[in-house]
């Protein structure tokens, strides 16, 4: 096969609930993902050996999460095929989108039809969740409810609006700094419970990523003015969205917004899945 080309799609928890604490320390989460037309694209080429460059955006340091899933996969599978992947980075880094783990998990997928290897869904979930507790999500259907450390799915039977307009600060918010701020805090834990048809979006980490990043309020109260159908905030942060009836209304939005408020902004609209094919 001469290559895979394959979108790796950003995601919103449009939901994010923390309802326990696991003996290691690992908060157990009840959380509503969505996945959204905003998308990194991987190229994957037969090669010898595994490597990847990668353009764009700038990638956060350390191990990139497409190579691991690579290896990961090559080893358990024992293949001796090889890939080159050119990862073209498009989803912020650090804004609580999900852009590593959806490239793990396209990655994952792009291989499995790359290299032949024939496996089931599952299987494919199952690595995955070696690489990230998001990892499963992007693999399968959105939207989707996530439970555990995210580990756990289920489909979710909910009324998704037409597009959402996201600002992504020019600051992160790091989620180990984020959980320490949130248990400091004493909030009491959530009763997990599925809500279904119309969602009200609600994130049990925004008084901590505020804590941490005060200037997320002055942003949340711009977005709120937009006259949108709710406001909310992604994974531990720093990624803030607004939900409107359709692109139109969101790319209106987003022309008012330009130069108003500090970060980028992307209108984005709900997708299936995590990940697609090219070609």
């Amino acid at each position: 096969m001469a290559g895979v080309r394959v979108l790796a799609y950003a995601k919103l928890n449009l939901v994010l609930k923390v309802v326990g604490r696991r003996e290691d320390g690992y908060h157990l989460l009840q959380t509503l993902m969505c996945a959204v037309d905003l998308a990194d694209e991987l190229h994957l080429s037969e090669a010898d050996g595994i490597s990847l460059t990668a353009e764009g955006l700038e990638i956060p340091p350390g191990e990139n999460l497409a190579l691991r899933a690579a290896r990961l996969l090559a080893e358990r599978t024992g293949t001796g095929k090889g890939v080159h992947i050119r990862l073209i980075k498009r989803i912020p880094a650090g804004a609580g989108l999900g852009g590593g783990s959806s490239d793990a998990a396209a990655t994952l997928a792009g291989l499995d039809r790359l290299w032949g290897l024939g496996l089931s869904p599952g299987e494919l979930r199952e690595l995955g969740a070696e690489l990230g507790a998001d990892v499963p999500f992007f693999l399968g259907e959105s939207p989707a409810w996530a439970e555990g450390i995210g580990e756990r799915l289920s489909p979710a039977r909910v009324d998704l609006p037409g597009a959402f307009l996201i600002l992504v600060p020019p600051f992160r918010c790091p989620t180990p700094e984020v959980y320490r701020l949130y248990d400091g805090l004493g909030l009491p834990l959530s009763c997990p419970s599925r809500a279904e048809g119309g969602v009200r979006f609600e994130n049990d980490l925004w008084p901590a990523a505020l804590k941490l990043r005060p200037r997320l309020g002055e942003m949340w109260r711009a977005l709120e003015g937009l006259g949108g159908l709710g406001v909310g905030m992604t994974g531990s942060g720093s990624g803030l969205f607004v939900a409107f009836p359709d692109p139109e209304a969101a790319q209106g939005a987003a022309e008012s917004l330009s130069g108003e408020v500090e970060g980028t902004i992307f209108v984005a609209r709900p997708v299936g899945r995590g990940y697609k094919f090219l070609g």
